[in-house]
């Protein structure tokens, strides 16, 4: 038998600019080579320990305890209980049962691949060479990864298979072990029994015969109206664990003969370290090692205490980049060159100069975000043992397992590297980098044969993080007599993702031309009239963006539901029924609307001090409405008094995770627009901690009251959705209670605080 090779990184690299790179560089592999990649990972195998993994999903031991293998980080999400729920459903077991558990499995298998998150299709929209070609070259190389609200979205078929799968496999085996047709048999839990009762096996039994059997290739999944456990509100998996406090995040992992080292980091973007005076933190008690990491120092030391102690004790001169990067001039650049439509893209449909002049009225208004940085709750860290044998083992809470794995490779010899992802203290996109997971793996080459943690601390994290990148819009309509938008041109100025993230992550090109997250949320609004011209501007700058909850759609969503507000009162019209009116009257934007006025009781303006915004919009694959209700004194202090939300996500999972991730985006998204700004000067970010980085309190938090919309499509995303009509209905509510609008965010910049009860 002819053994598989791997598609390694380098390999991939070599034509995967884009799709089609990818596809060009699965031709170049070979069709048949393809063809073998196990995308579906259907089959069993035995692993040395007795149990079998009846299909890549799901590990049945002989004890009859059940796993159920997750690859997407959980992070407060809840995807490992929603993920669960999918295998569940099909396997035919109780999820909540004591022998069932959920874990993030430590391999990379071709299964797990998430080529969902990098084609952005799911399996059920698009087939083709191009599609095919492309999931089986990221499936080749393992690309294990979280991220774009994926998780449910890319594997909702995939992973409901598996469990039907591994459910036949071993009725098969039952009904050969009972001497009985699989038919006549039934399944409760995770035993069979014949149909009078009198014999039955469990699963655990059942393992060396299923491992025999062939998969089915004909299995049917449940409808809708067959689910006992999809639609169900399952406790979390991962809280029993969490409330005992035996969970493991990537902080907590603890290693026989493990040291800790601290960070600092050049602080400024661009620069390297030129020289390092070691002579007072080497003299400390404790200091084991010192390494130079060319742009960070790492002093290594027996507790994490004593190694901040003393790499804060350092003297380091640095070598500075030729320019300095600034947050305002990038603003004034980005100003510039829209008022000079210096566009790197634009898309137009019609003649937009001749339907402005043909319009009854104009609108224009200029709109300004800000760079915003993640602030999890557990600081970056990753622990890393790189043995005397040069085999590796990494433990991160990481959002991209192969990424990760390719770092600690890059950082030595490495000849085999395993990376067990822990839970994490949040995400949002943050873990999705790899600096934290590349630093520890030099620190641990350098101290081979014994465990290295590195821990970031606030400052680190808060002034090298890969921030959301700040924005500007333009946005120009025109209203036709009857009041409804007959033009639109918007134009925006951001820093291109992509153009940032991939070069620093994954060694591949990435034009800002060809990145659709500066625009997302409005190249395919449903309010685009008949004619429309939508262009951006990108500034390339040594700030390091990334990807951030809901990415593009937290600005443009701000803009877009902003100025749709600001083109309703042009109007006379009410906000709500603006948008109904230019809306499609079968869209999903207006479905959700009509019920969150209903849910909401909307009926036009508050009077008295009192306000209330809405937002509409619709990012991956779900739609989120709000209603935020808030009330404004004379000091201009808001307080947000009420919040109802709709969203329209598909068929639902599990409706108490989706009221939580719509609780949780909600809260974020306010977070941000109320307090949040990461400023550069000088190449340098001002802020450091929460007291110059503020977060929403509990005690300035609204009412929160969530509706799902009953669907039976495919499921959509629900991580990240919640996040993008916070600002502008924060924004929208401040405007009906005062008449000022606000259209430069953090909403302190126009004097604005939020009141703590």
């Amino acid at each position: 038998m002819s053994k598989k090779r791997s598609l390694t990184r380098r390999v991939f690299m070599i034509g995967s600019a884009s799709i089609a790179g990818v596809a060009i560089a699965g031709v170049g592999i070979g069709t048949g080579y393809l063809a073998s990649v196990d995308v579906d990972g259907l089959g069993a195998s035995k692993n040395p320990a007795g149990s079998a993994d009846i299909t890549a999903w799901i590990n049945i031991a002989p004890d009859n305890k059940v796993t159920i293998y997750v690859p997407f980080l959980e992070m407060g999400q809840g995807t490992h209980t929603g993920m669960g729920q999918l295998v569940a459903e099909e396997l035919g077991i109780d999820i909540e049962a004591d022998n069932v558990s959920v874990t993030h499995p430590s391999r990379e298998l071709s299964a797990y691949a998430n080529w969902t998150m990098f084609l952005n299709r799911r399996p059920e929209e698009e087939a083709g060479p191009v599609t095919w070609f492309s999931q089986r070259a990221i499936a080749a190389m393992r690309m294990v990864a979280t991220g774009g609200s994926t998780a449910i979205v890319g594997n909702w078929s995939a992973v409901r298979q598996a469990g039907a799968t591994a459910r036949e496999l071993l009725k098969a085996a039952a009904a050969e072990k009972l001497g009985m047709p699989a038919d006549k048999l039934s399944q409760h839990h995770t035993e069979f029994s014949t149909p009078d009762g009198a014999q039955t096996v469990k699963f655990g039994d059942l393992v060396e015969l299923a491992l025999k059997q062939t998969p089915p290739t004909d299995i049917k999944l449940r409808g809708h109206d067959e689910f006992t456990v999809i639609g169900k509100s399952v406790p979390r998996v991962d809280v029993p664990e969490k409330v005992r406090g035996a969970a493991r995040y990537g902080i907590d992992v603890r290693l026989p003969n493990m040291v800790y080292a601290a960070l600092h980091q050049a602080p400024v973007f661009g620069a390297k370290i030129k020289k390092i005076d070691e002579g007072q933190a080497r003299q400390r008690h404790g200091i084991i090692e010192i390494v130079n990491l060319e742009t960070a120092v790492a002093v290594v030391a027996d507790n994490t205490w004593r190694a901040k102690q003393a790499v804060e004790a350092l003297d380091i001169t640095y070598e500075w980049p030729a320019e300095f990067a600034d947050s305002s001039k990038i603003k004034a650049d980005l100003k510039s060159r829209i008022e000079t439509e210096d566009y790197t893209r634009s898309d137009s449909r019609r003649d937009i100069p001749l339907h402005f002049e043909q319009a009854a009225k104009t609108v224009e208004a200029t709109y300004e975000t800000p760079y915003l940085a993640h602030a999890t709750m557990e600081p970056m860290n990753t622990t890393v043992w790189w043995k005397d044998d040069d085999t590796v083992e990494v433990w991160s809470p990481t959002q991209s397992q192969t990424a990760t794995r390719w770092a600690a490779e890059a950082a030595g010899s490495a000849k085999d590297v395993t990376v067990h992802v822990t839970y994490a203290g949040g995400g949002f996109g943050r873990r999705a980098e790899t600096d934290f997971a590349i630093y520890a793996a030099k620190v641990a080459h350098a101290l081979k044969g014994r465990p290295v943690q590195v821990v970031w601390s606030r400052e680190e994290d808060m002034r090298h993080d890969d921030y959301r990148p700040g924005a500007i819009a333009k946005m120009s309509a025109g209203l036709d007599a009857a009041g409804k938008i007959s033009v639109l041109k918007a134009e925006v100025g951001s820093q291109s993702v992509f153009a940032s993230y991939l070069p620093r992550n994954l060694g591949m090109p990435a034009p800002a031309s060809q990145d659709e997250a500066t625009l997302e949320g409005i190249l395919k609004s449903p309010y685009l009239p008949p004619a429309w011209q939508v262009s951006a501007v990108d500034v390339d700058t040594s700030i390091p963006v990334g990807f951030w909850r809901s990415v593009g759609h937290s600005n443009n969503s701000f803009f877009m539901e902003c100025f749709a507000d600001e083109c309703a009162t042009a109007a006379g019209s009410d906000p709500a029924q603006f948008r109904l009116a230019n809306l499609p009257a079968d869209s999903r934007e207006a479905r959700v609307l009509e019920f969150l006025m209903e849910k909401a009781g909307w009926t036009g303006p508050l009077g008295n001090g009192k306000g209330r915004g809405l937002a509409v919009h619709k990012s991956f694959r779900s739609v989120v409405g709000t209603v935020l209700d808030v009330s404004v004194d004379d000091e201009k202090t808001v307080t947000l008094e009420k919040a109802v939300m709709v969203c329209d996500c598909g068929t639902v999972i599990n409706p108490k995770l989706v009221e939580a991730q719509m609780q949780g985006g909600l809260i974020f998204g306010l977070t941000a627009a109320a307090f949040g700004e990461i400023t550069v000067e000088q190449g340098k970010v001002t802020q450091g901690n929460f007291d110059e980085y503020e977060m929403l309190k509990l005690a300035s938090a609204p009412s929160i009251e969530v509706h799902l919309l009953p669907s039976t499509d495919l499921p959509g995303g629900v991580g990240e959705p919640g996040t993008p009509p916070a600002a502008p209905a924060l924004a929208n509510a401040i405007f009906a209670a005062t008449g000022e609008r606000v259209r430069t965010l953090s909403i302190s910049k126009a004097g604005y605080s939020i009141a703590e009860a």
